[in-house]
């Protein structure tokens, strides 16, 4: 029996065993286990493009590469799991501070910082190209610590809009999308794997910066806990800079600072088409499900930090489950499912059930499926892009989900202050859950343009 494919007239390719084929990766285009491109298939254009002229001592997969994969994970902790411990803010804001305000206006605070996080990736994608990424790290993580500082000294929403929201997410922006992409540069045969390890960071931050903030405000006040989180991000964030160094050299002036050639292409259209409806909702329950249990339920406020709590920790296990998988299945098979699932917990937990055990475990399957979106599409662009243009591709990436971001937010919020009259949920949590439903549709699309035979076994 021959165990050898019949390569076609225009491609040469080493024979291989049924063994060895197991272990191929699957064509881009039609999921035959031939490697890079396929018989049938031409090559897809800058698909795998990993050439990155580094002529430095460590090698790619090396011990110091997973160095810098844990620097990334530190640096995803001080920065995007600060933003996800924001509803502890949200609630003490909507609560106490300034309780005769509407939840529409404070949450401004928190649309803020997110989309700031998200708008400035382009920026850093192109500061990343002329600048040492070690030293935008470093400049960086001292003016977010800042920005904290300074929104302890903030008594009006506006200045904290300025301090706590557009000052930390612009800031955040360098060292969270250095962290998460400069990683992919140094790993190659498992990258599934290290973007699990790098959004550890995310989920871990979240969960002790929760608890923190919760601490802090209970014991010493809301400035002295903004003060408190400043000084640890100048800290963690200057003192890991050093390992969040870019494998290709920047230059003193590239080619072309602004390249938009990429969204032409249809693959990048499919993928930010899916992260714009998958990512806008992605903050969601992390700002409504504290101040729910409060409103609804009527339980303790300490129940709405639990909830923040334990999103990220169970994203945790949801980051390196969908990595592994994704390295076995491919990145977009698994994102499918999990867009599906994190959808299922908004429309088939949360709102039909309004109690405390189906609020606890739509937190939780969010955790697992929703927390893990923004690694999986990172993860799906490695793959069809290479990682050359990683950090710069991502950035337009995280500029449509700030704007996604930013529009959800404020509309989720108005619904409930409008509709919802502040009490009701019903909408805002049908609002989140379809617009998660449209990301699961467009991705179907997308599976079934870069494969002729729709499998989720590749």
């Amino acid at each position: 029996m021959n165990i050898y494919r019949r390569p076609s007239a225009s491609v040469e390719r080493t024979p291989s065993t049924k063994s060895l084929e197991s272990l191929t990766p699957a064509c881009d285009t039609c999921s035959e286990k031939l490697g890079k491109s396929c018989i049938k298939c031409p090559p897809l254009k800058n698909n795998t493009n990993d050439d990155d002229g580094y002529t430095g001592p460590h090698a790619q997969d090396s011990p110091f590469a997973w160095m810098v994969v844990l620097a990334g994970c530190i640096q995803a902790m001080i920065t995007l799991g600060a933003s996800r411990a924001h509803g502890v803010y949200q609630e003490y804001y909507v609560i106490s501070e300034f309780s005769t305000e509407k939840t529409a206006t404070i949450s401004w605070i928190g649309s803020a910082q997110n989309t700031t996080l998200n708008l400035c990736g382009v920026a850093v994608g192109i500061l990343s190209q002329m600048i040492d990424t070690r030293i935008l790290c470093a400049v960086a993580s001292c003016v977010m610590g800042v920005a904290f500082i300074l929104a302890s000294f903030s008594t009006q929403i506006w200045q904290l809009v300025l301090t706590q929201g557009i000052m930390f997410g612009s800031a955040a922006s360098f060292p969270y999308i250095l962290g998460v992409t400069v990683p992919l540069q140094w790993i190659k045969r498992r990258r599934g794997l290290a973007l699990a390890v790098v959004y550890l960071g995310s989920g871990l931050g979240g969960m002790w910066i929760s608890l923190l903030t919760r601490t802090c405000i209970e014991t010493v006040g809301r400035q002295w806990s903004n003060r408190i989180l400043g000084c640890i991000m100048i800290a963690l964030g200057v003192g890991l800079s050093p390992l969040i160094i870019a494998r290709r050299a920047a230059k003193q002036r590239p080619e072309k600072l602004i390249d938009f050639s990429v969204v032409t292409e249809w693959r990048f259209m499919y993928i930010a088409a899916a992260g714009f409806f998958a990512m806008g909702p992605n903050t969601i329950p992390y700002l409504l499900m504290p101040t729910y249990v409060a409103d609804v339920l009527k339980e303790h406020s300490k129940l709405g930090s639990s909830l923040v709590t334990l999103i990220n920790v169970s994203g945790i296990f949801g980051r390196f489950l969908a990595g592994m998988l994704a390295d076995r299945f491919g990145p977009v098979n698994i994102l499918i499912i999990w867009v599906f699932l994190a959808a299922f917990s908004q429309l088939g937990i949360w709102l039909p059930f309004a109690s405390v055990p189906a609020v606890i475990a739509s937190a939780a399957l969010f955790g697992v499926a929703g927390a893990s979106i923004v690694g999986m599409l990172l993860n799906a662009i490695s793959q069809q892009f290479g990682v050359s243009r990683i950090t710069y591709i991502s950035g337009i990436i995280y500029m449509t989900y700030s704007i996604s971001s930013l529009v959800v937010a404020q509309t989720t919020s108005l619904m409930l202050d409008t509709v919802g009259h502040g009490t009701d949920y019903t909408w805002p949590i049908v609002y989140t859950g379809m617009l998660l439903l449209v990301a699961f549709v467009i991705l179907i699309a997308f599976k079934f343009k870069i494969s002729r035979q729709f499998t989720f076994i590749v």
